[in-house]
């Protein structure tokens, strides 16, 4: 018989203190922890546990680069190898792994979808799929998770910043803002529901409430993982820049967005997305565009998510190399030919003119670029990324048509 996790869920092929080291895992992983990687011992020491290698190949997989891929390859194949013994849960959740690996992230929506139905006391499987759910732009199935997740977990901690977070998405704010402030009633240190609370914020315009509450939550994040930390801290830096302080959110960028893992893709984007608006505001951010270029073009033919992929192209527009630039778009554009189904009306009718259009402005030419992007503006949740994140491409269209925000903001 096998043991139970901390949901009373079977996990097949795990002894008891494996299980401990499983539940550790799960407590990191749904509070952003810095010690998630401990799954990874847990699951070498566990080959005949189908579930637990598929949790670390999703891991590494949600490094969101070549590497990740890399990496997980051993997982997969143990995970392969046994899944046969495990539960139906179980094996739903390595098929949607498997799906995740082979890049069709619309099925493995789909079987993390199946999975919670049937079991919704699965949180880390819920939270799972509302990852996958943001990366497509679904936001309703974002909800939809959300909402199953308060079938069963009314009072477990960080359910309700996943909750918060998906209300938010799907413009519900008053809902959103009451369960992130649940969420941090229940677990102060809840960065997702921070995060939440800080989105609504930033949509209603109260920076100045945003910038008290994120100061608030600060202090919880230093034992958080580099992805929320960084994160949070750059929603810090568009309180600022809504409030007119370009320079204070620079040094926000200084000391908070940059430097602590170069290599990692949701820092590579975060640094892009505030160099760019950063300038977009008139400021001069000297030589900070250099350290970010070089990781950018480590990225290119990658092509595993589009929102990302407009950040990489970005910034090697922004370096004036258009050789690379230039490389990286058609690259873009046969992943986009070469791509079936939904994908490829995501790569090629959204993705593919938005890059055009940023390569453009990058380059001065403002009217092409404002030809390009204004058809895909209302289809841009298709390439993932939130509503704050996607903004710069709202703002670089402005820009493009002789709109001044922050004059605007001004007056």
């Amino acid at each position: 018989m096998s043991v139970r996790d901390c949901f009373e869920l079977p996990v097949t092929g795990a002894c008891a203190q494996s299980a401990r080291g499983y539940n550790d895992y799960v407590s990191e992983f749904l509070s952003y922890g810095a010690n998630i990687r401990g799954l990874f011992a847990i699951a070498d020491a566990n080959e005949g546990s189908a579930l637990i290698n598929a949790h670390a190949a999703a891991l590494h997989l949600a490094f969101e680069g070549a590497e990740g891929w890399a990496a997980a390859t051993p997982y997969l194949a143990r995970m392969q190898t046994t899944e046969d013994k495990a539960t139906d849960r179980e094996r739903l959740f390595c098929s949607a792994v498997s799906a995740w690996a082979a890049q069709d992230f619309n099925k493995a929506l789909a079987l993390i979808d199946e999975l919670t139905v049937r079991w919704p006391a699965d949180l880390c499987a819920i939270k799972w799929g509302q990852y996958h759910a943001f990366n497509l732009g679904d936001q309703a199935a974002l909800l939809r998770l959300g909402q199953r997740a308060a079938i069963v977990h009314e009072e477990t901690p960080y359910a309700h910043g996943m909750i918060a977070f998906a209300l938010e998405q799907n413009h519900r704010l008053r809902e959103a803002e009451e369960e992130g402030l649940r969420a941090a009633e229940i677990a102060i240190d809840d960065a997702w529901a921070h995060h939440a609370v800080a989105h609504v914020l930033e949509t209603e315009g109260r920076a100045k409430e945003g910038a008290r509450w994120l100061d608030h939550c600060a202090h919880t994040w230093e034992k958080k993982g580099v992805f929320i930390r960084d994160h949070n801290w750059w929603h810090a830096a568009l309180f600022q820049l809504a409030l007119g302080q370009e320079t204070e959110a620079l040094k926000i960028f200084d000391k908070r967005l940059w430097g602590a893992w170069p290599e990692f893709p949701q820092e590579q984007i975060g640094a892009v997305s505030m160099l760019w608006r950063l300038e977009l505001r008139g400021l001069d951010v000297g030589e900070r565009w250099k350290p970010v270029v070089e990781q950018a073009r480590r990225r290119a033919g990658e092509h595993y998510f589009p929102f990302h992929d407009l950040h990489y192209l970005y910034a090697l527009a922004r370096a004036g190399n258009d050789g690379e630039a230039g490389a990286f778009l058609t690259s873009l554009k046969s992943k986009a030919e070469n791509a079936s189904g939904d994908a490829a009306f995501v790569w090629g009718e959204v993705c593919a003119p938005a890059a055009e259009a940023i390569v453009a402005f990058a380059s001065g030419d403002r009217a092409f670029a404002a030809v390009r992007l204004a058809p895909v503006l209302s289809n841009l949740h298709r390439v993932g990324g939130s509503h704050a994140q996607r903004h710069v491409f709202t703002e670089t269209y402005e820009a493009c048509v002789g709109i001044d925000r922050a004059a605007a903001l001004r007056l």
